[in-house]
């Protein structure tokens, strides 16, 4: 089994406050001022970071210290402070747009050196760390759902996990960066994969991570 596993001016006398048009024209209102000091996307706020065995057995018993396991419980938390975590920065004229995307990583821990590596390892490695592999699925009712296409985009089963391992072909192996978001009718979610350097297989630990980000309301 293959894991390949994740933004006034007022001109004044001494006694008299004088405006003129060339003034009010050029003059910044105070919702473009708000605008251009507000900072649209905050910094990533890390929730968690653990370690996770890609060992097969334990990913089949989903055992507590499996990558499978480690890495739906992680998620399922993150997804659960998502919209209860105040977002840091905001302010009365910057307030919380109430949106946050959690951001989840799945990453090997040990790589072959470079002098093992293959070439077309390493050719992919330049590339896709300048432009990763994107897929974008439909919305998600469900957490449940979402993990199965995770899952399955890692496993290369569907349309989407059969298309990135025919892009990340021979030992390469993928780290994965999933943009998850609550939307209405359930999550969204965009991953960006960089595909290169092959992991060391003496080493079956993963790393997986989860953060938050959140945004301050602009119109």
């Amino acid at each position: 089994m293959r894991l390949r596993q994740l933004a006034l001016v007022l001109i004044t006398t001494s006694a008299t406050t004088v405006v003129s048009a060339d003034d009010v024209l050029g003059a910044p209102n105070d919702a473009a001022a708000i605008a251009q000091t507000c900072p649209r996307t905050l910094a990533e706020e890390p929730l968690a970071t653990e370690y996770g065995s890609a060992g097969i057995m334990k990913n089949l018993a989903e055992t507590d210290d499996s990558l499978k396991a480690i890495a739906s419980r992680l998620l399922a938390e993150a997804l659960t402070v998502e919209n209860k975590k105040p977002a840091p920065g905001c302010t009365p004229d910057c307030p919380d747009d109430g949106v946050a995307e959690v951001i989840y990583r799945v990453a090997p821990m040990s790589f072959l050196p470079r002098g093992e590596q293959n070439a077309l390892c390493l050719q992919l490695e330049d590339e896709t760390a300048a432009a990763p592999l994107s897929f974008t699925p439909p919305t998600f009712g469900g957490v449940e759902a979402l993990n199965r296409w995770i899952s399955e985009l890692s496993q290369g089963r569907g349309d989407d996990g059969k298309a990135l391992y025919e892009r990340c072909a021979s030992n390469c192996s993928p780290r994965y960066t999933f943009f998850i978001a609550s939307e209405e009718a359930g999550y969204s979610v965009r991953a960006e994969v960089l595909c290169g350097l092959a992991r060391d297989k003496s080493n079956d630990q993963y790393l997986i991570s989860t953060a938050l980000r959140r945004s301050c309301a602009v119109d």
